[in-house]
């Protein structure tokens, strides 16, 4: 059998910079409750940074409403390690059991699925440290820039602070805080997004070979193997349906409250995007609005394969002869065609992750765009 290297292919490896490794020690763990408390300061310190500067234009107060979503959306993400750190490694270890009754045919399928998901995995690092970069380069230039232009020194962090933090110790404090809360940011998005696409293309593909082995299935009265072949087929179908229950029940929260503020976060990107002229500001937004989309291209996306590929699976068991089988035989066909017939939707709420629910996403942030467009020609004149 060809080899398949850990499940998932990253297995966690960028959560060792917030502290989350299988068997941590003392130090992991303060790691973990560290990273996961400094991300939840962000929030509190931008609200009340807003509450202190009410008189901010109203691109930055946009710019500090949209940190504030994405911000939460990321401690959604978090605290799967926090709250539900078993049942993430349950579900792993889920997935690389049901690997075991996959046939030498079948298993390339998963290898390169494996490959596939460790390239996508290094280029979401790669778009997620491009922004990164380019809040710190804004920083560093608007810094410099005020500088020059006031004859003295003054310090301009990536997020602002509700202080005054123009002290250099305040100022390097802060600056680490920013640098370490974006570095958070990057390592668990990543995780959980590249994690929950691998999974979710693992299903895929096991609903794929559930539907191949049914319609290989011969169970005629006049086969001897039949039976055991029949309560195979049926046993796996009912481990995939146990594994995407499982993994969609401990994703929906994460996977609501993304596409739920996804509209206005890309509303709000779209509108810096069009009001700010400085070159290095732009490129940031963009690829922040790329990386957004990527997100809701993940969840969308296999959530509609999900969907289509369990409910195909009816067809495969229509398609057997079981008109030929016996009567014990029919029964237990017609309960998996039922089950079969219900497709697996990844749902939460009222929100449905679904290719045409990211067309009305991005729909709606167009709309949106343009009523602050107009706010703004308002507020102008």
């Amino acid at each position: 059998m060809p080899c398949l290297e850990e499940f998932p292919a990253y297995r966690f490896w960028y959560m060792r910079y917030c502290g989350e490794v299988e068997r941590p020690t003392w130090w992991f763990r303060c790691r973990l409750w560290y990273a996961f408390i400094l991300l939840c300061s962000f929030g509190p310190l931008h609200v009340l940074y807003l509450v202190k500067t009410p008189a901010l234009d109203l691109m930055d107060t946009c710019e500090e409403i949209m940190l504030l979503q994405l911000c939460a959306t990321v401690v959604l993400k978090f605290s799967l390690f926090v709250t539900h750190r078993a049942e993430i490694y349950d579900l792993v270890e889920g997935f690389k059991s049901i690997l075991k009754g996959i046939s030498v045919d079948e298993f390339p399928r998963f290898v390169k699925c494996n490959e596939v998901h460790a390239k996508l995995a290094r280029l979401y690092v790669i778009g997620t440290t491009i922004v990164l970069m380019l809040y710190e380069l804004v920083a560093v230039v608007t810094s410099v820039t005020i500088s020059l232009q006031q004859h003295e020194v003054h310090f301009v962090t990536p997020f602002n602070f509700p202080f005054n933090y123009q002290h250099p110790v305040a100022y390097a404090v802060c600056f680490l805080h920013n640098l370490d809360a974006m570095l958070i940011t990057v390592f668990v998005s990543v995780t959980i997004d590249a994690c929950y696409s691998e999974m979710a293309s693992n299903l895929s593909i096991h609903f794929h070979i559930v539907r191949e082995r049914f319609e290989r299935l011969d169970i005629s009265a006049g086969q001897p193997f039949a039976e055991r072949e029949l309560s195979e087929v049926i046993s796996y179908h009912g481990d995939v349906l146990t594994l995407a229950q499982r993994m969609t029940e401990l994703f929906q929260e994460s996977v609501f409250y993304l596409l739920l503020l996804l509209s206005t976060i890309l509303c709000l990107l779209g509108y810096e995007f069009v009001m700010v002229n400085n070159i290095y500001k732009r490129a940031q937004v963009a690829t922040l609005a790329g990386i957004m989309i990527g997100q809701a291209v993940i969840y969308t996306y296999h959530g509609s394969v999900i969907r289509d590929q369990s409910v195909n699976v009816s067809d495969a068991i229509y398609g057997t002869n079981w008109y030929e089988a016996r009567t014990d035989r029919k029964k237990q066909i017609h309960i998996s065609l039922m089950r079969a017939q219900k497709p697996v939707i990844v749902k939460s709420g009222f929100i449905e992750a679904s290719l045409p629910t990211l067309k009305k996403i991005l729909s709606s942030s167009a709309s949106y765009i343009t009523m602050l467009m107009s706010l703004e020609a308002d507020v102008s004149e």
